[in-house]
Protein backbone atom coordinates (compact mmCIF):
# COMPACT_ATOMS: atom_id res chain seq x y z
CA UNK A 1 0.00 0.00 0.00
CA UNK A 2 1.15 3.38 -1.22
CA UNK A 3 -0.24 5.42 2.32
CA UNK A 4 1.66 7.20 4.79
CA UNK A 5 0.73 4.68 7.81
CA UNK A 6 2.47 2.41 9.36
CA UNK A 7 0.81 -1.23 10.10
CA UNK A 8 1.29 -3.65 13.31
CA UNK A 9 -0.49 -6.93 13.86
CA UNK A 10 -0.89 -8.32 17.69
CA UNK A 11 -3.16 -9.55 19.68
CA UNK A 12 -5.06 -9.16 23.37
CA UNK A 13 -6.38 -10.94 25.54
CA UNK A 14 -9.99 -10.94 26.81
CA UNK A 15 -11.25 -11.27 29.94
CA UNK A 16 -12.21 -14.95 29.24
CA UNK A 17 -9.00 -16.07 27.58
CA UNK A 18 -9.74 -15.07 23.92
CA UNK A 19 -6.80 -14.14 21.61
CA UNK A 20 -8.63 -10.88 20.03
CA UNK A 21 -6.97 -9.60 17.03
CA UNK A 22 -6.11 -6.01 16.42
CA UNK A 23 -4.35 -4.27 13.70
CA UNK A 24 -2.67 -0.72 14.24
CA UNK A 25 -2.75 1.39 11.43
CA UNK A 26 -1.00 4.96 12.54
CA UNK A 27 0.49 7.75 10.25
CA UNK A 28 4.04 8.04 9.78
CA UNK A 29 4.54 10.98 11.28
CA UNK A 30 2.98 10.74 14.88
CA UNK A 31 2.50 14.84 15.50
CA UNK A 32 -0.16 14.13 13.55
CA UNK A 33 -2.27 12.40 15.98
CA UNK A 34 -2.37 15.29 18.51
CA UNK A 35 -5.38 16.10 19.89
CA UNK A 36 -7.18 13.05 18.23
CA UNK A 37 -8.49 10.21 19.83
CA UNK A 38 -7.58 6.49 18.76
CA UNK A 39 -10.45 4.82 17.06
CA UNK A 40 -11.82 0.71 17.34
CA UNK A 41 -13.03 -0.80 14.44
CA UNK A 42 -15.30 -3.24 14.63
CA UNK A 43 -16.91 -5.16 11.64
CA UNK A 44 -20.51 -6.27 10.86
CA UNK A 45 -22.57 -9.82 10.92
CA UNK A 46 -20.23 -11.73 8.98
CA UNK A 47 -17.14 -10.26 8.00
CA UNK A 48 -14.01 -10.06 9.39
CA UNK A 49 -12.23 -6.38 10.13
CA UNK A 50 -9.32 -6.53 7.25
CA UNK A 51 -12.15 -7.08 4.71
CA UNK A 52 -14.22 -3.86 6.00
CA UNK A 53 -11.62 -1.48 6.46
CA UNK A 54 -7.94 -2.09 5.36
CA UNK A 55 -7.95 -3.35 1.99
CA UNK A 56 -5.00 -3.15 -0.29
CA UNK A 57 -6.44 -1.06 -3.37
CA UNK A 58 -7.19 2.80 -4.26
CA UNK A 59 -9.64 3.99 -0.81
CA UNK A 60 -9.97 0.19 0.22
CA UNK A 61 -8.63 1.43 3.47
CA UNK A 62 -10.73 3.79 5.26
CA UNK A 63 -8.11 2.87 8.31
CA UNK A 64 -5.44 4.33 6.41
CA UNK A 65 -7.57 7.40 5.49
CA UNK A 66 -8.68 7.90 8.98
CA UNK A 67 -4.81 7.64 10.24
CA UNK A 68 -3.17 9.59 7.63
CA UNK A 69 -6.04 12.34 9.37
CA UNK A 70 -4.30 11.80 12.42
CA UNK A 71 -6.29 9.22 13.97
CA UNK A 72 -4.51 6.02 15.59
CA UNK A 73 -6.94 3.58 13.94
CA UNK A 74 -7.18 -0.27 15.51
CA UNK A 75 -9.26 -2.37 13.60
CA UNK A 76 -10.44 -5.52 15.90
CA UNK A 77 -11.72 -9.22 14.90
CA UNK A 78 -14.34 -10.44 17.27
CA UNK A 79 -13.80 -14.06 18.54
CA UNK A 80 -14.26 -16.64 15.67
CA UNK A 81 -13.64 -13.92 12.85
CA UNK A 82 -10.28 -13.56 10.66
CA UNK A 83 -7.46 -13.47 12.62
CA UNK A 84 -8.96 -13.79 16.18
CA UNK A 85 -9.08 -17.28 18.08
CA UNK A 86 -12.21 -19.35 17.18
CA UNK A 87 -14.49 -21.49 19.42
CA UNK A 88 -13.25 -25.24 19.33
CA UNK A 89 -16.53 -26.03 17.68
CA UNK A 90 -15.88 -24.16 14.53
CA UNK A 91 -13.04 -26.46 13.60
CA UNK A 92 -16.06 -29.09 13.28
CA UNK A 93 -18.84 -29.53 11.05
CA UNK A 94 -21.22 -26.77 11.67
CA UNK A 95 -24.50 -28.58 14.00
CA UNK A 96 -27.72 -27.29 13.13
CA UNK A 97 -29.86 -27.14 16.58
CA UNK A 98 -26.83 -25.99 18.32
CA UNK A 99 -27.19 -22.60 20.13
CA UNK A 100 -25.77 -19.83 18.00
CA UNK A 101 -21.51 -19.06 18.89
CA UNK A 102 -20.04 -15.47 19.48
CA UNK A 103 -23.54 -13.48 20.63
CA UNK A 104 -23.09 -9.59 20.60
CA UNK A 105 -23.03 -9.46 24.14
CA UNK A 106 -20.03 -11.71 24.70
CA UNK A 107 -18.27 -9.30 21.95
CA UNK A 108 -18.14 -6.59 24.51
CA UNK A 109 -15.72 -9.05 26.11
CA UNK A 110 -13.10 -8.70 23.36
CA UNK A 111 -13.91 -4.54 22.46
CA UNK A 112 -13.20 -4.60 26.74
CA UNK A 113 -9.65 -6.20 25.91
CA UNK A 114 -8.85 -3.59 23.22
CA UNK A 115 -9.88 -0.60 24.99
CA UNK A 116 -7.97 -1.25 28.05
CA UNK A 117 -5.38 -2.25 25.99
CA UNK A 118 -5.54 1.54 24.23
CA UNK A 119 -6.12 3.51 27.36
CA UNK A 120 -3.02 1.85 28.79
CA UNK A 121 -0.62 2.63 25.53
CA UNK A 122 -2.12 5.82 24.95
CA UNK A 123 -2.26 7.06 28.44
CA UNK A 124 -6.44 7.80 27.94
CA UNK A 125 -9.29 7.00 30.67
CA UNK A 126 -12.04 6.70 27.11
CA UNK A 127 -11.40 5.65 23.82
CA UNK A 128 -13.64 6.09 20.30
CA UNK A 129 -15.58 3.06 18.72
CA UNK A 130 -17.06 2.74 15.19
CA UNK A 131 -18.96 -0.59 14.56
CA UNK A 132 -20.25 -1.47 10.95
CA UNK A 133 -24.04 -3.04 11.14
CA UNK A 134 -24.39 -5.15 14.09
CA UNK A 135 -20.80 -3.92 15.02
CA UNK A 136 -22.88 -0.65 15.58
CA UNK A 137 -24.83 -2.61 18.60
CA UNK A 138 -22.01 -3.79 19.84
CA UNK A 139 -20.82 0.04 20.56
CA UNK A 140 -23.93 0.59 21.36
CA UNK A 141 -23.76 -1.91 23.65
CA UNK A 142 -20.12 -1.40 25.03
CA UNK A 143 -20.55 2.41 25.64
CA UNK A 144 -24.09 1.38 27.95
CA UNK A 145 -21.81 -1.11 30.22
CA UNK A 146 -18.31 0.94 30.58
CA UNK A 147 -19.57 4.83 29.90
CA UNK A 148 -16.30 5.76 31.73
CA UNK A 149 -14.13 4.06 28.92
CA UNK A 150 -15.96 5.33 25.91
CA UNK A 151 -15.72 8.99 24.42
CA UNK A 152 -17.31 8.45 21.07
CA UNK A 153 -19.38 5.55 19.02
CA UNK A 154 -19.87 6.12 15.59
CA UNK A 155 -22.88 3.47 13.92
CA UNK A 156 -22.29 3.03 10.22
CA UNK A 157 -24.96 0.78 8.79
CA UNK A 158 -26.31 0.52 12.54
CA UNK A 159 -29.36 -1.84 13.41
CA UNK A 160 -30.82 -0.62 16.39
CA UNK A 161 -34.27 -3.19 17.01
CA UNK A 162 -36.99 0.07 16.55
CA UNK A 163 -38.78 -1.19 13.79
CA UNK A 164 -38.64 -0.82 10.19
CA UNK A 165 -39.40 -3.21 7.25
CA UNK A 166 -36.94 -6.08 6.82
CA UNK A 167 -36.82 -9.09 4.63
CA UNK A 168 -35.20 -11.45 7.03
CA UNK A 169 -38.26 -11.27 10.18
CA UNK A 170 -41.71 -13.01 10.09
CA UNK A 171 -42.04 -15.53 7.51
CA UNK A 172 -38.39 -15.51 6.59
CA UNK A 173 -36.04 -18.54 6.37
CA UNK A 174 -34.21 -16.89 9.56
CA UNK A 175 -37.49 -17.84 11.70
CA UNK A 176 -38.43 -21.44 12.92
CA UNK A 177 -41.27 -22.48 11.24
CA UNK A 178 -42.38 -24.78 14.27
CA UNK A 179 -41.46 -21.72 16.67
CA UNK A 180 -42.76 -18.05 15.04
CA UNK A 181 -40.90 -15.54 16.59
CA UNK A 182 -37.49 -17.07 17.33
CA UNK A 183 -34.25 -18.25 15.14
CA UNK A 184 -34.10 -20.75 12.69
CA UNK A 185 -31.77 -22.25 15.25
CA UNK A 186 -32.93 -26.02 13.77
CA UNK A 187 -31.66 -24.92 10.31
CA UNK A 188 -28.45 -22.79 11.14
CA UNK A 189 -27.14 -24.01 14.38
CA UNK A 190 -23.51 -22.40 15.72
CA UNK A 191 -22.27 -20.96 13.08
CA UNK A 192 -22.14 -21.37 8.82
CA UNK A 193 -19.51 -21.45 5.72
CA UNK A 194 -20.58 -18.34 3.41
CA UNK A 195 -19.61 -18.39 -0.09
CA UNK A 196 -18.72 -15.28 -2.22
CA UNK A 197 -21.45 -14.69 -4.40
CA UNK A 198 -23.34 -13.28 -0.73
CA UNK A 199 -21.31 -10.18 -1.13
CA UNK A 200 -21.67 -9.24 -4.69
CA UNK A 201 -25.54 -9.63 -4.51
CA UNK A 202 -25.62 -7.67 -1.90
CA UNK A 203 -23.61 -4.75 -3.19
CA UNK A 204 -24.65 -4.94 -7.16
CA UNK A 205 -28.58 -4.84 -5.25
CA UNK A 206 -27.37 -1.76 -3.04
CA UNK A 207 -26.37 0.40 -6.15
CA UNK A 208 -29.27 1.86 -8.31
CA UNK A 209 -27.82 2.11 -11.79
CA UNK A 210 -27.10 -0.61 -14.12
CA UNK A 211 -23.22 -0.21 -14.60
CA UNK A 212 -22.04 -1.74 -11.12
CA UNK A 213 -18.77 -0.58 -11.62
CA UNK A 214 -19.39 3.17 -12.77
CA UNK A 215 -20.12 3.13 -8.79
CA UNK A 216 -17.56 0.48 -7.37
CA UNK A 217 -14.40 0.00 -8.75
CA UNK A 218 -14.20 -3.69 -10.12
CA UNK A 219 -11.10 -4.11 -7.82
CA UNK A 220 -12.84 -3.50 -4.84
CA UNK A 221 -15.01 -6.57 -5.12
CA UNK A 222 -12.53 -8.86 -5.83
CA UNK A 223 -10.00 -7.40 -3.15
CA UNK A 224 -12.77 -7.39 -0.58
CA UNK A 225 -13.51 -10.73 -1.64
CA UNK A 226 -10.21 -12.39 -1.39
CA UNK A 227 -9.62 -10.92 2.14
CA UNK A 228 -12.66 -12.96 3.53
CA UNK A 229 -11.06 -16.10 2.39
CA UNK A 230 -7.52 -14.70 3.44
CA UNK A 231 -9.12 -14.11 7.09
CA UNK A 232 -10.08 -17.57 7.58
CA UNK A 233 -7.43 -20.49 7.13
CA UNK A 234 -9.92 -23.13 6.47
CA UNK A 235 -11.05 -21.40 3.15
CA UNK A 236 -9.02 -23.33 0.67
CA UNK A 237 -10.59 -26.75 2.44
CA UNK A 238 -14.14 -25.88 0.73
CA UNK A 239 -14.77 -25.92 -3.08
CA UNK A 240 -15.41 -23.50 -3.82
CA UNK A 241 -13.46 -21.77 -1.29
CA UNK A 242 -15.30 -19.92 1.79
CA UNK A 243 -14.97 -18.57 5.11
CA UNK A 244 -16.70 -18.98 8.15
CA UNK A 245 -18.72 -16.98 10.49
CA UNK A 246 -20.18 -17.41 13.59
CA UNK A 247 -24.10 -16.93 13.57
CA UNK A 248 -24.65 -15.33 17.16
CA UNK A 249 -24.51 -11.77 15.28
CA UNK A 250 -27.32 -13.04 12.67
CA UNK A 251 -29.54 -14.38 15.77
CA UNK A 252 -29.02 -11.13 17.58
CA UNK A 253 -30.02 -9.33 14.13
CA UNK A 254 -33.22 -11.12 13.51
CA UNK A 255 -34.60 -10.19 16.90
CA UNK A 256 -33.62 -6.51 16.57
CA UNK A 257 -35.61 -6.97 12.90
CA UNK A 258 -38.75 -8.27 15.41
CA UNK A 259 -38.27 -5.01 17.45
CA UNK A 260 -36.25 -6.52 20.48
CA UNK A 261 -33.60 -4.03 21.70
CA UNK A 262 -30.32 -5.66 23.12
CA UNK A 263 -29.46 -2.63 25.18
CA UNK A 264 -31.42 0.68 25.25
CA UNK A 265 -30.27 3.75 24.09
CA UNK A 266 -31.24 5.60 27.34
CA UNK A 267 -27.53 3.93 28.88
CA UNK A 268 -25.24 5.98 26.45
CA UNK A 269 -23.81 9.16 27.63
CA UNK A 270 -20.91 9.86 25.07
CA UNK A 271 -21.34 11.10 21.55
CA UNK A 272 -22.74 9.49 19.10
CA UNK A 273 -22.22 9.70 15.20
CA UNK A 274 -25.20 7.71 13.23
CA UNK A 275 -24.14 7.25 9.42
CA UNK A 276 -27.35 6.43 7.61
CA UNK A 277 -27.31 5.79 4.10
CA UNK A 278 -30.02 6.42 1.83
CA UNK A 279 -30.28 3.39 -0.07
CA UNK A 280 -29.02 1.00 2.68
CA UNK A 281 -31.65 -1.70 3.31
CA UNK A 282 -30.28 -2.79 7.14
CA UNK A 283 -29.73 1.15 8.50
CA UNK A 284 -33.66 2.28 8.37
CA UNK A 285 -35.07 5.85 9.48
CA UNK A 286 -37.62 4.34 11.25
CA UNK A 287 -35.37 2.15 13.72
CA UNK A 288 -32.59 5.52 13.38
CA UNK A 289 -35.67 7.82 14.65
CA UNK A 290 -36.24 5.54 17.60
CA UNK A 291 -32.85 5.38 18.61
CA UNK A 292 -32.50 9.14 18.71
CA UNK A 293 -35.53 9.28 20.45
CA UNK A 294 -33.77 6.91 23.25
CA UNK A 295 -30.75 8.67 23.13
CA UNK A 296 -31.89 10.86 26.10
CA UNK A 297 -29.03 10.78 27.76
CA UNK A 298 -25.86 11.35 24.87
CA UNK A 299 -23.56 13.97 25.33
CA UNK A 300 -24.45 14.88 21.69
CA UNK A 301 -26.18 12.71 18.64
CA UNK A 302 -25.20 13.79 14.66
CA UNK A 303 -27.56 12.07 12.43
CA UNK A 304 -25.74 11.79 9.44
CA UNK A 305 -27.93 10.74 6.44
CA UNK A 306 -26.10 11.19 2.87
CA UNK A 307 -28.21 10.84 0.33
CA UNK A 308 -28.00 8.66 -2.79
CA UNK A 309 -25.28 6.55 -0.82
CA UNK A 310 -25.24 2.73 -0.36
CA UNK A 311 -24.60 0.14 2.61
CA UNK A 312 -20.89 0.52 1.48
CA UNK A 313 -20.64 3.91 0.52
CA UNK A 314 -17.48 3.19 2.50
CA UNK A 315 -15.92 1.24 -0.37
CA UNK A 316 -17.85 2.85 -3.06
CA UNK A 317 -16.28 5.58 -5.18
CA UNK A 318 -14.90 8.62 -3.39
CA UNK A 319 -17.74 10.41 -5.11
CA UNK A 320 -20.40 8.27 -4.40
CA UNK A 321 -20.23 9.51 -0.96
CA UNK A 322 -17.09 8.51 0.88
CA UNK A 323 -15.34 11.31 0.88
CA UNK A 324 -17.81 13.43 2.42
CA UNK A 325 -18.82 10.83 5.08
CA UNK A 326 -14.94 11.42 5.97
CA UNK A 327 -15.41 14.69 6.09
CA UNK A 328 -18.31 14.39 8.64
CA UNK A 329 -16.70 11.87 10.88
CA UNK A 330 -13.60 13.61 10.97
CA UNK A 331 -15.48 17.00 11.81
CA UNK A 332 -17.43 14.71 14.60
CA UNK A 333 -14.51 13.40 16.49
CA UNK A 334 -12.45 15.92 16.54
Amino acid sequence: MAEDVTRRDFHVKSVDGYAIALREVRPNDRTREAGKPPLIMLHGTRIPGLSEFDLDVPNGSFAATMAELGFPCYILDARGFGRSQRPAEMDKPPVPGKRSLVRTIEITRDIDAAVDWIRAEFGIEAVSMMGWGVGGTCCIMYAALWPEKTSHIVLYDTIYGGGGTYNMGRGSKWEDPDRPGRFNKPVFGNYQVNTLDLLEAHWDKQIPIEDKNAWRDPEMLKAFSQALLDGDPASSSYDPPAYRSPNGMLEDLFYMVLRHKLVHACQVYCRVMIINPELDTLCQDSDMEELIADLVNAEEVVHYRPPNTTHYVMLDRPERGRTAMTEAMVAFLT
